[in-house]
């Protein structure tokens, strides 16, 4: 532990020392940037290799590494450098998709589907009551409705609502290679949280429309709401499995330096999504999805491939993430944000308690699942930013808020998903060892089974 301390002590202090010989910041990415990349990343690593030590999370690590040396707290990485590796940070989005859907299984679908729908169904419903409950009952305290007619702030209520439904897949798929889980709890989790993503969209879409249709003149048009669900939906299933195709024709007849060509297809992947407003995370899960079940070769060459990149890559994202992070914005609205934190946190745990118990699911499900739900990333984040373009004067408030929500659920998510498989037996008596500095990378037990099945 005290070398650990050590090395992040040293990193920053070199930093620090080399502040002075800055480069400003233009065009493409500038020395600066690659510098302070660099350093983001050993103290992310170093940091999660602490916590690790310490019985926490790694992702706790990279996510405190980025908010310690972020705009928000250090400043050693400003926002510009920040701006300059959103590229980096897609890239880590994508291939964390891809992984995500590889690990669900169309097996495990068919055997938890109703588990799965219930679990999700209820929290949503549950979640989305009660943060609309409080929103309009503390009118007066939220900033972003603050001064709004009951219509407007029912609108704005519902559709801050759908923000904090959001969960996080990819600190799901993080922490299951972490700790190499594998039975009903993590299953479960990693099913809901992926099938949740597609059912967001759709949820935001709608709150989004009805919330500008509210602060405009005009009617809301039920056709223009769901010509843009298909439009996004469809397009981002179509584009994911054109994807698969691709890497279908890849795996059978190259078969030689997947992991460059999964980063050239991720990079295509999100130009591509971009220029159609479709959905990158939806698309390259769709896509690693039909290639694990549907695909009529092996995806296991693909899936140790990805296996293989994950810690950087988890390492890339979370520290990002963690920099993104504006805590400065949400520290006035602390009362507020812990307040609706736990109104989000106590949905959670009677949604998936009511739907665990109706769908029949194993104990193990019923006691401990809704901890695998509580995280939120960056899925949740870019929302947010769409809806403070969208609505300048109550979008920023909003926006806010919700940073400070995500603050707290992705500090608390991952404590509470390790605690659940470990109280549930799940995780991999060998994960310790398989994920020690000096050990060599192993394939998780997720990607063992994952294996399996397309033989």
């Amino acid at each position: 532990m005290i070398r650990r301390i050590l090395v992040i002590l040293l990193l920053i202090g070199g930093a620090v020392l080399m502040e002075p010989l800055r480069v400003p910041t233009e065009g493409v990415i500038a020395p600066r940037s690659l510098f302070m990349f660099g350093l983001l990343l050993l103290t992310a690593d170093s940091l999660g290799l602490l916590a690790h030590e310490m019985g926490l999370p790694r992702i706790l690590g990279y996510l405190l590494a980025g908010v310690a040396l972020g705009p928000s707290v250090g400043g050693l990485v400003p926002a510009s450098v920040v701006s300059d590796l959103s590229m980096t940070n897609r890239l880590a989005l994508g291939l964390i998709g891809l992984l995500a859907g590889a690990e669900l299984r169309l097996s495990d679908i068919r055997d938890r589907w109703k588990q799965i729908l219930a679990i999700l169904g209820t929290q949503t419903v549950v979640v989305l009551g009660l943060i609309v409950a409080a929103v309009v009952i503390g009118r007066d305290f939220v900033p972003f409705v603050a001064g709004l007619d009951t219509r407007q702030t029912l609108l704005i209520a519902f559709l801050f609502a759908t923000l904090l439904t959001v969960n996080s897949p990819i600190v799901t798929i993080a922490l299951l290679r972490e700790t190499r889980a594998n039975g009903p709890v993590a299953r479960t989790t990693l099913g809901v949280v992926l099938v949740a993503d597609v059912v967001v969209i759709f949820l935001f879409t709608i709150a989004l429309s009805l919330a500008q249709a509210g602060f405009t003149a005009g009617q809301v048009h039920a056709w223009t709401i769901l010509r843009g669900l298909v439009w996004e939906i469809s397009g981002s299933f179509l584009v994911g499995a054109l994807i698969s195709v691709l890497f279908t024709l890849y795996l059978r007849f190259v078969k030689r330096e997947i992991v460059v060509f999964a980063v050239v297809m991720v990079f295509a992947t999100a130009a591509l999504v971009s220029a159609l407003d479709f959905e990158l995370l939806l698309t390259l899960v769709v896509a690693g999805f039909l290639i694990e079940n549907v695909a009529p070769v092996r995806a296991e060459p693909l899936v140790h491939a990805l296996h293989q990149t994950a810690n950087p890559v988890f390492v890339i994202f979370f520290a990002l993430a963690g920099a993104d992070l504006q805590l400065r914005e949400a520290a006035p609205l602390a009362v507020v944000i812990l307040v609706l934190s736990a109104v989000r946190l106590v949905g959670i745990v009677i949604g998936a308690g009511l739907g665990a118990q109706w769908a029949g699911a194993e104990e193990p499900v019923r006691r401990y699942g809704w901890m695998g739900l509580v995280s939120q990333a960056g899925v949740a984040l870019g929302l947010a930013t769409l809806v403070a373009d969208r609505f300048p004067d109550v979008g920023l408030a909003m926006q806010s808020t919700v940073i400070g929500v995500i603050a707290v659920n992705e500090t608390l998510g991952p404590i509470l998903f390790r605690r659940a498989l470990s109280r549930a037996g799940e995780m991999e008596p060998r994960a310790d060892a398989a994920n020690a500095p000096d050990a060599p990378l192993a394939v998780p037990a997720v990607a063992t089974a994952s294996s399996a099945t397309s033989e």
